[in-house]
């Protein structure tokens, strides 16, 4: 009973799935082998029906199914009013790079349509209020070209000043499709943008759509925090530090470079069992970069692909070469059946020096291997843009 219990489970109730499970130490573990879905599961007690599904990891020799993108963001720029510390995209004012309209377009489109499932877009950046009529006019064209409708428009709130004009953009943007207005709040943020800002944000943006339609990323900063924009560098490091503490932010880029030093390192092997299968083939989460590069979720620096006009370099194409190649990819390959800790051992072969203080996360230490590896000249077509690692 307890197998067929978890064969369902870890199945998910896929008809046609065969699984085989296996005796093993005696019979005191049980390996379950799931070809269709690229695991095993060892179950190290089967007495205390105790499942280690971390132990989850890929089946040598079986191609692990790659996903397609139906969650994407389209980074519109990569200019933002501030630069935070938590930011993995590397933004700030000193970049100024925007994706022009008709190239935003086109991907929208091709998004839509390249996933049988259809597609989600928010547009994130950077800060895209930055410039406020390239905004609207790419909502409004989208609704008008009857692309799928937009779920989100993410800010950090810097551009709010006068109240009406405020109102009138929300409203301008709930007209032209947008379903939420979502609002970065954390101590990151707050040490370029008042709080009290974006608390008053969140309240003429609930006014205006409705107290559904605003998200905020974190409320319960928004609510409980503090504005960090003229505080001490030391007190503002202690907030940092506390907040780091609950695990939110993705150690990666900037953060890795500017936040690693403020929280707890672990030894490497803390991290030989966390794979990136799921970041990299099965998130169907997708970044579109203003260059038209695909990084996938938010695992800034990594390349899927790269979007450009031809056939040969469409969404879909793009997706269908990831699906074929991927197991050619030396970083992706790596990271998606080994995680950041086999690509360490493989750079290690090649000088990369493993930091015996340990790491603050699998993150913080795929962005030291990743940054070592382009220095280096060895991220091929995988790794990049150069800014983003201060090349």
């Amino acid at each position: 009973p307890y197998k067929d219990r978890q064969t369902r489970a870890l199945t998910q109730g896929k008809r046609g799935w065969k699984c085989e499970w296996r005796e093993e130490d005696g019979g005191n573990r049980l390996t379950l082998f799931i070809p269709q879905n690229s695991f095993v599961v060892t179950v190290r007690n089967k007495k205390k029906y105790d499942v280690c599904m971390s132990s989850r990891r890929p089946i040598r020799g079986v191609p692990l199914n790659v996903r397609h993108w139906n969650f994407a963001g389209l980074c519109l720029t990569d200019w933002c009013n501030a630069s935070c510390r938590c930011c993995y995209m590397g933004c700030s004012p000193q970049r100024g790079h925007w994706m022009d309209e008709d190239t935003a377009v086109e991907i929208w489109r091709q998004l839509q349509s390249a996933s049988p499932h259809g597609c989600k877009i928010h547009l994130s950046g950077g800060e895209i209020f930055g410039d406020w009529p390239r905004l609207i006019s790419l909502v409004r064209r989208a609704k008008a070209e009857g692309l799928v409708r937009l779920e989100k428009v993410e800010t950090n709130g810097f551009w709010l000043a006068d109240e009406d004009e405020a109102c009138r953009r929300i409203e301008a943007l709930g007209e032209a499709g947008m379903e939420f207005l979502a609002i970065s709040a954390d101590p990151f943020h707050q040490h370029y943008v008042p709080l009290e800002q974006v608390r008053r944000l969140a309240e003429l943006g609930r006014k205006t759509l409705g107290p559904t339609r605003v998200q905020v990323r974190w409320e319960e900063w928004m609510e409980n925090g503090e504005d960090l924009t003229a505080v001490t560098p030391e007190h503002r490091n202690a907030v940092f530090a506390k907040w780091l503490t609950r695990g939110y932010e993705r150690i990666n880029g900037r953060a890795a470079e500017e936040l690693a030093g403020l929280m707890e390192r672990k030894p490497i092997d803390t991290f030989r069992e966390s794979i990136c299968r799921k970041s990299l083939l099965r998130g169907k989460h997708i970044h579109v970069n203003p260059d038209g590069t695909l990084t996938p979720g938010v695992c800034a620096g990594i390349l899927l692909g790269s979007w450009g006009s031809g056939e040969e370099s469409s969404i879909a194409a793009n997706w269908q070469r990831l699906k074929d190649e991927y197991d050619s990819r030396p970083i992706v390959s790596t990271l998606a059946t080994g995680g950041p800790v086999a690509l360490a051992e493989q750079a290690a072969e090649r000088g990369f020096v493993i930091d015996p203080r340990g790491y603050v996360s699998k993150c913080h230490l795929c962005w030291s291997l990743r940054k070592w590896l382009f220095a280096k000249g060895l991220g091929g077509e995988e790794l990049g843009p150069a800014w983003l690692y201060g090349i």
